[in-house]
């Protein structure tokens, strides 16, 4: 029998069928993950509406005020003011995270209701909208979704934040940029986060958008504390190239220049002379290069303390790279043409050595460094990460894992203490995974003072 043969107007047909059956296909497996991504952040929002609310009940409750005139929310010490710092929550929001995204959630709530926060300060890296499971991700890249259930949790528990972004947050695969998801933390129907887009430089490539002050009261109603929130942005631009080298920004001048502004007509306004200003505490998610700067010198110095910095607590734990050759992931870590500490002008400009408003500095950011130093007469400190999936196995990990607990005094005078969620705040070391609290995550640790 014969072959037929195809005319040339056929084998187009037949080729363009083809490509419609393999396009379908695609959009119909984008599809069905999507609907996956979406069923699994509805059952972790299910799982945080079944544990109950913060009980504040029997607590002198600090509430926060919009204060008009001055443009920022305000809370008051006179009873004392709380604030819980948590860090890199790293939640996946996708089917390869569900297990560790509960534990996260579980962890999380056990602590609020142990701590009975007034604030809470989210430092970054809320979410890991990321490839899954060679990138760690959840697999979800509805970044915006997976903000939500955050939002949800807070909301459900009935504990005020506010949060910065990390570079994890928007990251250049995801559905959602900087300034929309900005927009959903401020949106109205979560009456538990208090995030205010305060400034954003809207002329950078990618804009700084979780820039805010929160004032703290005494009892006659004066400003005794600033609590600042800066942006410190994600990397470089918007290359796949930017994220792989770890070619992470730093904080933009113009952001620098706001908060100095700001703190100084604040400082202005209560009265404080010359120079002075209102003692502050910033929250951020990657560390200014200060704190490379402090831990080189303690290192050159055999870990005892120098003119400049002095040890307070903890460790370094973080994998030193081969490449990088370095510690601690400083904003600008890339430009090896900088020393760390010319990356940006933010400690130069708010510390000693120019308007002297800086009291501490709390950031994320590097997981398994759990450290605080003096520098400068700075606090320079790590919050406790929480993440249980961007890093191998680190949902095991305990001893780093946790929140750092902040209380401002009516007269203003701060302390601060790292709780550990498993030693200090009943969380259950075994209730989704065997937790080690007897090793560090990393075997090559700075030496423990």
């Amino acid at each position: 029998m014969a072959k037929k043969i195809r005319s040339k107007e056929e084998i187009k047909k037949a080729r363009r069928k083809r490509w419609l059956i393999v396009l379908l296909v695609i959009v119909a497996v984008i599809g069905l993950l999507h609907i996956a991504d979406r069923v699994c952040c509805n059952l972790l929002v299910k799982y945080v509406k079944g544990f109950d609310a913060v009980d504040y009940s029997g607590t002198s409750r600090s509430l926060p005020v919009y204060n008009e005139e001055e443009g920022h929310y305000s809370f008051s010490s006179k009873d004392g003011l709380k604030i819980m710092m948590l860090t890199d929550i790293h939640l996946g929001g996708g089917r390869w995270t569900y297990k560790t995204d509960r534990k996260a959630i579980y962890e999380i709530i056990t602590m609020l209701q142990n701590v009975k926060p007034d604030l809470v300060v989210l430092c970054g890296d809320n979410i890991f909208a990321c490839p899954g499971p060679i990138y760690n991700g959840g697999g979800n890249l509805d970044n915006k979704l997976v903000s939500k259930v955050i939002l949800e949790l807070f909301e459900h528990e009935g504990v005020y934040f506010t949060t910065v972004f990390g570079n994890h947050d928007t990251e250049v695969f995801d559905l959602c940029g900087r300034q929309k998801l900005a927009e959903l933390y401020e949106s109205e129907k979560y009456t538990y986060c208090i995030f205010e887009q305060e400034f954003t430089d809207e002329d950078a490539e990618i804009p700084s958008v979780t820039n805010q002050i929160i004032s703290v009261k005494n009892a006659e109603g004066g400003t005794n504390k600033l609590l600042l929130f800066m942006d410190t942005n994600a990397y470089v631009d918007k290359s796949i190239k930017a994220v792989l080298d770890w070619n992470y920004d730093v904080i933009h001048q113009a952001q620098v220049d706001w908060a100095k502004e700001e703190i100084r007509a604040l400082s202005d306004r209560e009265g404080y002379p010359g120079r002075t200003c209102i003692d502050t505490v910033a929250f951020m998610h990657i560390p200014v290069g200060e704190y490379q700067e402090a831990y080189k010198e303690l290192e050159l110095n055999g870990f005892r303390d120098t003119e400049n910095t002095e040890y307070i607590e903890g460790v370094w734990d973080e994998k030193v790279d081969d490449t990088l050759g370095i510690r601690i992931w400083f904003g600008g870590c890339s430009r090896f043409t900088d020393a760390p500490v010319e990356a940006d002008t933010f400690f130069e400009t708010l510390g000693p050595e120019g308007v002297g408003a800086l009291e501490a500095v709390f950031c994320g950011h590097d997981h398994t460094n759990n450290v605080a130093v003096r520098y400068m007469g700075v606090t320079l400190a790590y919050g406790m990460s929480m993440d249980n999936t961007a890093y191998d196995d680190i949902a095991l990990s305990g001893l780093q894992r946790g929140c750092t607990v902040i209380e401002i005094d009516e007269d203003g005078t701060m302390t601060w203490e790292y709780k550990n969620a498993y030693k200090d705040l009943g969380v259950d070391a075994n209730k989704f995974a065997d937790v080690y609290l007897d090793h560090y995550y990393y075997d090559d640790y700075a030496p423990k003072f």
